[in-house]
């Protein structure tokens, strides 16, 4: 399969539309059904692998640099600092599997552990070190554990506003491009606090924003720095799904509309929600998935989905309208 591949305008890199995320790789049970996930997506045409030494409570980085030994020329690579497992975490990143084996038996734990989760996020995460020396220790921790020499890209990762030694960093980040450490850099998280942080930078070469139809996040970054989006499928899909089971009244509007409830799922077209915001020719869009039929699936959409028959265009220009009504009735 061919995926569309983007030009990072000013960086030098050219990728696939289509990104596959780390952050959710370990919610498959074990390294050989992970290794399988990502030669899968390299399969399906994804040449952008997104991951951080947070994912995985700090595993993640090392597993992605096995597979990544044999691609390594063909694949890009956005790594991050910033955000690090503690050492509680790196601890816990060995039990994940049993832990996660009891959550998805038992719901009602599950359900619980969710609910109060900012206190164990603390003790296995910590934030900070958007300094000079942290960054240097942490990039070079990362290019270890990924075995490669260099990254593509290296983001801040989801920095606090007023948190990051901006000229320092700046500094370091230009002098790490020059050894060929980092092609670029960029800053990456909610789009609030990104934006705010990039507000401290003369330019950010790329921005990495949460994006999905009900929000104008990638409206408000500035010209000339290239997008990488993520969140596009999941936070729409769930509120959407949930709006049109509230009442008979909204699922006859929808089954009228659409046809069957089940048309839903053409809700996980990954540049359905980007679309909108007219700049999807310079974003790269991140997904993730732990089952392999859901990846090729998302590759075949994002493949059709940049060369649309007038069709398919009268079907999502109807369907957006569609979302843009419903919700506008409902706010």
């Amino acid at each position: 399969m061919s995926l569309p591949v983007v030009d990072l305008d000013g960086t030098g890199i050219k990728t696939t539309t289509l990104g596959f995320g780390c952050a959710t790789l370990f919610r498959a049970p074990d390294a050989a059904e992970r290794l399988r996930l990502l030669h899968v997506a390299y399969e399906a045409g994804i040449r952008h692998f997104d991951v951080a030494p947070m994912y995985g409570l700090g595993r993640a980085e090392s597993e992605l640099g096995r597979f990544i030994r044999s691609h390594r020329s063909e694949v890009t690579v956005a790594n991050k600092f910033g955000i690090r497992p503690t050492p509680a975490g790196r601890c816990f990143a060995y039990v994940q599997r049993p832990v996660r084996r009891i959550l998805r038996s038992k719901p009602a734990v599950g359900a619980q552990v969710r609910a109060h989760s900012a206190a164990p996020s603390r003790l296995l995460y910590e934030k900070g070190g958007y300094d000079a020396v942290n960054a240097g220790r942490s990039l070079r921790q990362s290019l270890r554990r990924l075995r490669t020499d260099y990254v593509d890209l290296l983001l801040l990762h989801d920095p606090i506003p007023g948190s990051v030694r901006s000229a320092e960093i700046y500094a370091f980040l230009e002098d790490a491009r020059s050894a060929g450490l980092i092609r670029s850099w960029g800053i990456a998280g909610a789009p609030e606090a990104t934006l705010a942080a990039a507000l401290s930078f003369s330019h950010v070469p790329v921005q990495q924003v949460r994006s999905h139809v009900f929000a104008s996040s990638l409206s408000s970054i500035p010209e000339g720095s290239a997008l990488i989006t993520f969140g596009v499928i999941s936070s729409p899909l769930a509120r959407i799904i949930q709006h049109v089971r509230a009442s008979a009244a909204i699922r006859e509007r929808w089954y009228t509309a659409t046809g069957p409830i089940a048309v839903i799922p053409k809700l996980r077209h990954p540049f359905s929600f980007a679309r909108p915001f007219n700049r999807i020719a310079l974003c790269v869009v991140l997904f993730g998935a732990t089952r392999p039929p859901h990846i090729g699936a998302a590759s075949a959409i994002a493949e059709r989905s940049c060369r649309p028959s007038a069709a398919e265009q009268s079907d999502l220009d109807s369907f957006m309208s569609l979302v843009q009504a419903e919700f506008s009735r409902a706010s």
